[in-house]
């Protein structure tokens, strides 16, 4: 028990000589319950919330201890073990879990840990899979769940250039973008979103120079992902993982419309319903994002009309094989679907335009494009990349990276 301490004071020491940006998503987290959980896909700064989180609760004085689910302490140690010891022999009653998903049987033990100490307070990260219905352990009602995202356009801005900039909703957005953007007194504006675009989605990337590195260290992530996290949670053998990451492949390097799971079912001779879960999976660990109409129906839910990469970096360090002005097209509309998702705001696939946004239509593009596709319709907007201010019903792209 006592290295588990020493480990945790050799890990925040090192963290403690880092900057750390304290992002307004991490005002809506509260431990208020005994198991508080933050989950999301892997880069987007659960472990360091966690890091930030333990100092502030008294970690140095032990009042608090993080801890990996992956240390080598649980190959002979239960969870609830050292909850046990911490309650019994130490002022320690604040537990950080890194990673729970790699804890076997981890819902159980939360539970009885919940029924047992109930002064005893547990944060834990996880991947973005997590479920905590699944199984007999219904851990809903005990666990306060939130989910972390990457940087908005906005947050980055914050993180590297050190200049507080409010967001905006996108109400506001599309009554004011004229002033917005005049008024917005940022230097190369478009320089910063393109650099965003390719290499600006996860925190981590500052711990990096090349932009090599960068990229092999988010191509290492989705291997782990898929090859780790989607293998540990549904117990999936190699041959369906390597299934798995072939779907992420072609959802990156295919038009957004060209897809859907029957198409791909029949492409890779497999049946309907397998290729629907493994969509699913992918998209729940946050590596791909669906579009739907505004349609119901079970049916109509397993065979999404759009599928895209969760965030633009994901496509740049792809080194995709298609023409630039594909390129371009596909990760103007992954940003808009990744910072509209990402907000919970709903958004569906749209004849008219490219999406309807709540009671708005939107039409993406360049500089030059035109209305004409949304010619005729009621609050119907064209969002312009490579622009700094708009017109009445022109938007700058850029600005919809100031949601959150």
């Amino acid at each position: 028990m006592e290295k588990l301490f020493e480990i945790q004071r050799i890990i925040l020491e090192q963290f403690e000589d880092q900057p750390f940006y304290w992002r307004s998503l991490f005002d809506n987290i509260s431990i208020n319950h005994n198991i508080c959980g933050i989950i999301g896909a892997r880069g987007v700064g659960k472990t360091t919330f966690l890091f930030k989180h333990a100092l502030d609760n008294g970690a140095k004085n032990r009042k608090a201890l993080y801890v990996s689910a992956d240390n080598i302490f649980f190959l002979k140690n239960s969870l609830i073990d050292l909850v046990d010891y911490l309650y019994k022999q130490t002022n320690t009653r604040l537990l950080y879990i890194d990673e729970i998903h790699k804890y076997p049987n981890w819902r159980q033990e939360l539970k009885n840990i919940t029924d047992t100490y109930p002064s005893f307070k547990i944060v834990f990260s996880g991947s973005s899979m997590i479920d905590l219905i699944q199984g007999k352990y219904d851990l809903s009602r005990r666990v306060s769940l939130y989910k972390l995202v990457g940087f908005s356009f906005r947050e980055y801005l914050e993180f590297y250039l050190g200049k507080k900039i409010n967001k905006m909703d996108i109400d506001e957005i599309v009554s004011s973008h004229l002033s917005i953007s005049q008024d917005l007194n940022i230097k190369d504006v478009l320089i910063h979103f393109n650099d965003y675009l390719k290499l600006g989605y996860y925190p981590f990337f500052k711990g990096f120079v090349q932009e090599k590195d960068k990229f092999q260290s988010l191509e290492n992530s989705v291997q782990m992902t898929i090859y780790e996290d989607l293998g540990i949670l549904h117990s999936l053998k190699t041959s369906s993982l390597l299934v798995i990451e072939q779907l992420f492949k072609f959802v990156l390097n295919s038009s957004p419309g060209e897809l859907n799971a029957s198409k791909l079912a029949k492409f890779l001779k497999k049946d309907f319903d397998s290729i629907s879960n493994y969509l699913k999976y992918l998209e729940q660990a946050g590596l791909i994002r669906f579009i739907y109409s505004e349609a119901s129906g079970k049916a109509h839910l397993r065979n999404p009309i759009k599928m895209y990469p969760d965030n633009s970096n994901l496509i740049h360090a792809s080194y995709l094989p298609l023409a630039k002005d594909q390129i371009k097209g596909k990760i103007r509309e992954t940003f808009v679907v990744n910072q509209i998702q990402n907000v919970q705001l709903p958004i569906f696939y749209s004849k008219k335009g490219d999406f309807k946004i709540e009671n708005y239509i939107f039409e993406i593009g360049g500089k030059n494009k035109t209305k004409k596709q949304i010619i005729g319709e009621e609050n119907a907007f064209i969002l312009a990349d490579d622009i700094l201010v708009g017109s009445k019903l022109v938007i700058p792209l850029y600005l919809f990276g100031f949601l959150y």
